[in-house]
């Protein structure tokens, strides 16, 4: 994540440095025996809101908002909120969206700001853990397919005037969902795991 001027890591215990950190540290210090590696390092937040997709029985259960935390809530003002809705947006339903979030984020004309700020319009991200700008427009060229072209929510109009407006095409998508990114630690048997759910 970069502040402008500034160089920030405000996750390190997520990052891949880390892993590679504490892996040395765990051989050097406690034993050969461990293998620690993250599952999830080589799947992009697009591939993880896919396979999330299609388990309904969390879909009512999962947060990922640090405002609604202490209530276990979506807060439904965050970008963290909308970044999330948008990730899931081109695989679930805006009524099953709906159900889960309280209310379509994407009509929310008070969160245009966070919308700019995830799909590159402005220069600084949120301070939050999202996913890539590519990501966040290929999900809401994706989300915009499931309305009708007059119907469509106030933030996919703003973002289609904004932008130009250009439809990822379905190989795009697809291939997109495909790539592993070689730079993890999982162990083969649990990368074909992935790779076969992924299909």
């Amino acid at each position: 994540m970069t502040v402008p001027g500034t160089r920030i890591n405000h996750q390190y215990s997520k990052s891949l440095e880390f892993e590679q950190d504490f892996r040395k540290y765990v051989k050097d210090y406690i034993s050969d025996d461990y293998n620690y590696f993250s599952l999830l390092r080589p799947l992009s937040e697009l591939q993880i809101a896919a396979l999330f997709s299609g388990m309904p029985e969390f879909h009512h259960e999962f947060r990922s908002c640090n405002v609604g935390s202490k209530t276990d809530s979506w807060c439904g003002h965050c970008p963290k909120c909308l970044f999330t809705f948008i990730i899931l947006s081109p695989f679930l339903e805006p009524e099953k969206l709906r159900e889960i979030f309280g209310k379509n984020l994407l009509d929310e004309p008070s969160l245009e700001n966070y919308l700019d700020e995830l799909s590159g319009m402005k220069e600084t991200k949120p301070f939050e853990c999202i996913g890539t700008v590519e990501e966040v427009n290929l999900a809401l060229s994706l989300a915009a397919e499931k309305y009708s072209q007059d119907k469509l929510p106030f933030l996919l109009r703003k973002h289609q005037e904004k932008t130009g407006y250009s439809l990822f095409s379905q190989n795009y998508f697809e291939d997109m969902l495909k790539n592993i990114d070689p730079e993890h630690f999982v162990p083969g048997k649990y990368l074909n795991i992935l790779t076969n759910a992924l299909r």
